[in-house]
């Protein structure tokens, strides 16, 4: 294989990644929209650990005298 020709197959393959890119961004960007307009909003809430206060907290502030 001459320099020129390995040349190419880089370029190529390069064109041909950033073409299965794009095409994946559109494919995912069509996916949200669908969740959007179809999933209820419960489906569509951030999945995180929420923290509450400690209760110990609380019940201290409530039990000192004034």
């Amino acid at each position: 294989m001459m320099y020129s020709q390995l040349l190419q197959v880089i370029a190529a393959s390069c064109l041909m990644t950033l073409a299965l890119v794009l095409l994946l961004r559109a494919v995912q960007q069509r996916l949200q929209r669908w969740s959007r307009r179809h999933l209820s909003p419960r489906y569509l809430k951030p999945c995180g650990v929420r923290r509450r206060a400690p209760a110990a907290q609380a019940a201290s502030d409530t039990d000192e005298p004034v």
